[in-house]
């Protein structure tokens, strides 16, 4: 889709939008020749201007969401419990630790069954769960429907909607990175903004990503990345954040430390980047810095399964203890990191998903993304659970990392539940 021309683009997603959640909402997702979304009548709103012109999709949506809210469909934000509890009895707390994927649609996935029993910190979504674009709501409307039903805190949804083909969803927005890249601040601003409304409507309250890669040449962020320029990726991570948090969707910002100048993509296999930590500091690291704190940080951040010189040049980042501390310490990020895949890394590790993730929560990471099949998903449960009662995770880990996420919980909550169709 990134090879298509621009007006193409547009029209492409614009037809899918018209599928996906059907009546009168589909309307809210269009646009004309510019920016701003049109309805049919050609109307604009969602304007940025600082005359405040219009309104934003939210705004629009206002009597929807106030009707939904009277008679919510998701599960409670409950307070983590106490080290005390979770020595006791860590099962529910650990479960609350994961972020899960699964195979197969909402129509023949037994998925929701396991959700029921095990209180899941949060739902990955990814292209192979749903065939119709309509599904989409039903799939993150169920998710609550259930941790709701099941007395269960309420589930992060996520998916990985960085654009073109690093998409959950192909055919919305936003574009490719590296043609969104191409625009000037405002276009890049509007981007964001049309890709967090998307995904605020059809209930899905985290994204991974956007992607903070250098695009260095051979890299795995060539012809994906923003820019091969530093500065530049900076200034438009900067401004997809703060895009992001207006809207009320987190996005988890990564591959952290930057892995652009890694040998291969590091979710493939082993992936070195032969960079000191200067150099990564100076570059690769610098638009991280620029949304590890402040008004507009980043609420979240995913590491990276690349193993760097800069470090041991054995470990991934996302199971180094110095790695999350570079990220916790000199760049003074308080909000929720993210594992990279935990089954990927595995590749580079050689041990098991339980072993990567103890070592990554060892390491200092709060959410764990476990996307491959039950079993996996199993397997590392146990392990986690197994380190917390022997004493090898102490019980305050466990309650640092449910905080954070508890937070993020509470950042997304208008996020959690799709419009649907009247």
């Amino acid at each position: 889709m990134s090879r298509l021309p621009p007006q193409a683009r547009r029209a492409v997603v614009a037809a899918a939008l018209l599928l996906v959640l059907g009546g009168g909402i589909y309307v809210l997702f269009l646009r004309g020749d510019g920016d701003e979304p049109v309805t049919p009548a050609g109307s604009r709103f969602g304007s940025d201007d600082a005359g405040g012109r219009g309104g934003t999709l939210i705004d629009t949506l206002a009597p929807v969401l106030a009707a939904r809210s009277e008679s919510p469909r998701t599960g409670p934000d409950p307070p983590p419990p106490s080290a005390d509890d979770i020595a006791r009895a860590p099962g529910d707390a650990v479960a609350g630790l994961f972020l899960v994927g699964f195979s197969g649609t909402l129509r023949d996935t037994s998925f929701f069954g396991r959700l029921a029993a095990r209180p899941y910190g949060g739902v990955l979504l990814t292209r192979a769960n749903y065939e119709q674009p309509q599904q989409l709501s039903g799939l993150t409307a169920k998710a609550q429907e259930v941790a709701r039903a099941s007395g269960h805190p309420a589930p992060i949804v996520a998916a990985q909607q960085e654009g073109g083909d690093f998409s959950a969803f192909p055919n919305l927005e936003p574009l490719a990175q590296v043609d969104v890249g191409e625009g000037n601040r405002d276009q890049i601003r509007a981007s964001a903004r049309r890709t967090a409304e998307q995904l605020k409507a059809l209930g899905v309250s985290l994204n991974l990503g956007p992607n903070a890669d250098i695009a260095v040449a051979g890299g795995p962020g060539q012809g994906r990345a923003f820019s091969d320029v530093p500065a530049k990726v900076t200034s438009a991570i900067r401004t997809s954040v703060a895009a992001y948090n207006r809207v009320g969707v987190a996005a988890a910002v990564g591959p952290f430390p930057g892995d652009g100048a890694a040998s291969q993509d590091p979710d493939a296999g082993p992936a070195p980047v032969g960079l000191g930590l200067d150099q990564l500091r100076e570059a690769d690291m610098s638009p991280f810095a620029a949304v590890a704190s402040g008004r507009n940080a980043a609420p979240a951040m995913q590491m990276s399964n690349a193993i760097y010189v800069a470090f041991d040049s054995v470990t991934p980042a996302t199971v180094m203890p110095d790695a999350v501390k570079e990220l916790r310490e000199r760049l003074r990020f308080q909000g929720t990191i993210l594992s990279g895949n935990l089954v990927a890394t595995t590749a580079t590790t050689g041990g098991t998903v339980g072993d990567a993730a103890v070592e990554a929560l060892k390491a200092g990471v709060d959410l764990l993304v476990v996307p491959g099949a039950g079993a996996q998903q199993d397997e590392a449960y146990r392990d986690v659970v197994a380190a917390v009662r022997s004493g090898d995770i102490p019980a305050e880990r466990i309650v640092d990392a449910l905080k954070r996420i508890a937070k993020l919980r509470a950042l997304t909550r208008d996020a959690r539940e799709p419009v649907r169709p009247t």
